[in-house]
């Protein structure tokens, strides 16, 4: 318990540093436009190119490159901005006479990196070369001069007293020569534009591989986290060997979220470090997670670690324990009919109990607890959206949806799982029961969940017009709509299935459509979390 206290006063500390020292919530970070612009032809020498962005953005990685006409890489002399969204790179040597390829990587106010390639044409020649002055302008060839070394010894360098034999000086000759030539034909092999527009490089590529699998097992894993525990704590209440089945997956998500993390804190700095070098450096390591994305890996590093190793397994009796769902249900309709439970014995004045229910026991489960809510705060801080509208609006509405749309959907996965677990085994599914303690929970989950959302979705979208001209509005689109068809299920079964069990309990082939209906809305819902791991990274310009 000790440890606990530590480690929540540790991570408050670390929190309220990294927000006090963060800058006021800003615009969408995503590259506007360019002077010139992609596909521009220009009639006259280049010696500035100026990159506009929609929020702030500093470079990262390999920043700003250049391929000119000539297939060569080039870096700018001199980068300049004076407000971190429009950056002015300027030439000594101005561009001229071809095609030019700019390719760039920034980070944005999460440290999340972002990059692109565009390229423009220069109608411009390049300038005739000049003869050089230095070189002497007779055929004459001056005289060497003996150096000083020998001056004194009285020795002529002619003598070559001290000269290796002549099969040496031939061997290192030719040994000069063929690295003179190596090395000439590595300075002047050109770069071709496609590669170098759409860059293979395995350092980066693999860094943003791991980054985005990342993503998505975070997602996953917090889903289970947040979900399995919330259903085992009010949804589920039946055998004690089921409620541990259901803690086991609080355990195994809680992994996934930290294998996860680690992995993307790995991938963050190899990506602003332009390798996995990066990962040796102490100040590219500071650079990548004192950032609100690092704070967000740090809040799910220690939630995930507490709820893997605090996650007791010990078990209640459901009779003695106060039940949330009893006080709830009076704020959603569920079902129809009586709703009469199957013919067991119940526990006096609890419907949707029975004398031998047993349910987790939270006294013993505080820490497991902390760690779940630590996974779900730390979605607040990722994302380039974190840093959209007001902050603290911002951050309650992530908060709510995040939290409660993990509700919904890890509940779905863990009420399939207990469905077909008891199934398998022989034993009574004990749908109806099941179905409505969830329906209560997911109904309440549901709204909280979309009234979240809606707000989030005011805050991030400028326009109606973004849900279609941008990335993260056509993915938000997309999650909108899996989730519809989770939505369409779960009132199938709510309007449909639920009255039929309350009818007839043990009908099996009722029993088999709402587990058959629970575990594709189930899919569904691990659908919607995939899109959302995309959906935070995406770019909402």
């Amino acid at each position: 318990m000790r440890t606990t206290r530590l480690s929540l006063s540790a991570l408050l500390i670390a929190t309220l540093a990294i927000a006090l020292s963060a800058r006021p919530a800003g615009a969408h970070t995503g590259f506007e436009s360019s002077t010139p612009a992609d596909g521009d032809v220009i009639d006259a020498p280049v010696s500035e190119i100026v990159l506009r962005f929609s929020g702030e953005a500093t470079p990262a990685g390999e920043g700003f490159v250049i391929l000119d006409p000539a297939g060569t890489l080039r870096e700018p002399n001199k980068v300049t901005s004076s407000d971190n969204l429009t950056w002015t790179l300027s030439f000594d040597e101005p561009l001229v006479g071809g095609v030019v390829g700019v390719r760039w990587m920034v980070a944005a106010p999460d440290a999340h990196p972002i990059d692109g390639s565009f390229s423009f044409t220069v109608d411009a020649p390049p300038a005739p070369e000049q003869p050089d002055d230095s070189e002497p302008e007779t055929g004459v060839v001056q005289p060497e001069r003996a150096t000083p070394e020998a001056a004194e010894a009285g020795v002529d360098d002619d003598a070559n007293t001290n000269e290796p034999s002549a099969a040496a000086a031939g061997e290192a000759s030719d040994s000069v020569g063929a690295e003179e030539t190596t090395t000439a034909a590595s300075a002047t092999a050109p770069v071709d534009l496609e590669s170098f527009l759409d860059p293979t490089d395995v350092g980066p590529v693999a860094a943003a591989t791991v980054a985005s699998a990342a993503r998505v097992l975070n997602i996953l894993g917090a889903v289970l986290v947040i979900g399995a525990a919330s259903f085992a704590a009010f949804g589920l209440r039946g055998d004690a060997t089921d409620v541990r089945a259901v803690l086991y997956w609080v355990r195994r998500g809680s992994v996934i979220v930290l294998a996860a993390a680690l992995a993307e804190a790995a991938s963050m700095t190899a990506i602003l470090a332009s390798g996995w070098s990066g990962l040796a450096s102490p100040s590219d390591l500071r650079d990548a997670l004192w950032s609100s994305a690092g704070l967000a890996v740090g809040l799910r590093i220690i939630g995930s670690a507490l709820s893997a190793t605090k996650t007791a397994m010990h078990t209640a009796a459901a009779s003695a324990s106060g039940d949330p769902i009893v006080a709830a249900r009076q704020l959603a309709t569920v079902g129809g009919g009586n709703h009469a439970p199957p013919p067991r014995d119940r526990a006096p004045d609890e419907p949707f109990v029975y004398a031998d229910d047993a349910v987790w026991d939270h006294r013993l489960a505080l820490g497991s607890l902390a760690g779940v809510g630590l996974v779900a705060v730390s979605f607040i801080f990722d994302g380039h959206t974190a840093a959209e509208g007001p902050l603290v609006l911002h951050a309650i509405a992530n908060a709510i949806h995040v939290t409660t749309a993990s509700i919904w959907a890890g509940g779905v996965a863990m009420l399939a799982f207990t469905i077909h677990r008891r199934s398998s085994s022989g034993r009574p599914t004990q749908a109806l029961q099941l179905a409505m303690r969830f329906s209560v929970i997911a109904t309440i989950a549901l709204v909280a969940a979309g009234l979240a959302g809606v707000g989030l979705s005011a805050i991030i979208l400028d326009s109606i017009s973004d849900i279609w001209s941008t990335p993260w509005g056509r993915l938000l689109a997309l999650k909108v709509g899996l989730v519809a068809i989770a939505a369409a299920g779960g009132a199938y079964n709510h309007r449909i299935v639920v009255p039929a069990l309350d009818r007839n309990p043990n009908h099996q082939p009722t029993i088999d459509r709402f587990r058959t209906i629970v575990t594709l809305e189930a899919a569904a819902l691990l659908s919607v979390a995939i899109v959302t791991a995309f959906l935070i990274a995406a770019s909402a310009t």
